[in-house]
């Protein structure tokens, strides 16, 4: 089933909605969590994705990008340069590296996402600075 973006409208009208999306949020939370343990130099972002997928399947969710727009991973996993929806493959995470986790659920009709950058040591001053403000920004 492909769900197009246009036709979705999301209003919280009823605790079944509110519990609803609550629901698909700890499983977004539950897949991050995982994911994040999981980030070490050596890991692909296939591995990764394998991970979050485990977790969706576990509470019974789907990855909302494959529904919604044919994304041919489960988690959109981003490394260095690349800014979003990067697509998980084999290239195995080097120290250094800057790791996006995008997660993106669906459950029971309703969708949560969330994303969390991991920085994997040695961090640059200029990644330390760059995760401190938007951890900053987080919190306002």
């Amino acid at each position: 089933m492909l769900i197009k973006l246009e036709e979705q409208r999301l209003s919280i009208n009823s605790k079944k909605d509110l519990e609803g999306m609550k629901a698909a949020g700890r499983v977004v939370a539950a897949a991050l969590k995982a994911m994040r343990a999981a980030v070490r130099a050596g890991i692909t972002t296939a591995e990764l994705d394998a991970i979050g997928a485990d977790v969706f399947k576990a509470h019974g969710a789907r990855s909302a990008p494959q529904l919604v727009y044919g994304f041919p991973g489960v988690n959109c996993i981003s490394v260095n340069d690349a800014a979003v929806h990067g697509i998980p493959n084999d290239r195995p995470l080097e120290p250094g590296d800057n790791v996006k986790l995008d997660v993106t659920a669906e459950l029971n009709g309703y969708i949560a996402d969330a994303a969390i950058t991991v920085n994997l040591p040695p961090v640059s001053p200029r990644d330390e600075a760059l995760s401190e403000a938007a951890r900053r920004r987080a919190s306002r």
